[in-house]
């Protein structure tokens, strides 16, 4: 479910629909997808969906992909679970 939640984000919100065949492995800093600016609306955005708190080095390491981001969230909530 995050997985498809972050994709649409992505897609929508920061590729402005422009290329909705991204792969979820693609490199999205290496790619240019993310910039800074979209990285920290990206961050916002998981934090107000899926009301977890992301830490301060967390998007440079654990915000490669569309994977791994998902991943990342659902680690989160599991340790919220916890």
């Amino acid at each position: 479910m995050s997985l498809m939640k972050i994709r649409a984000f992505v897609i929508n919100e920061i590729l402005k629909g422009n290329d909705s065949e991204i792969s979820d492995d693609l490199n999205l800093g290496e790619s240019g997808v993310l910039s800074s600016l979209a990285t920290m609306r990206l961050v916002s955005f998981v934090e107000d969906e899926f009301d977890i708190i992301v830490g301060v080095s967390d998007p440079r390491t654990r915000f490669t992909t569309i994977r791994e981001i998902a991943r990342y969230v659902d680690e989160k909530l599991s340790e919220d679970k916890e």
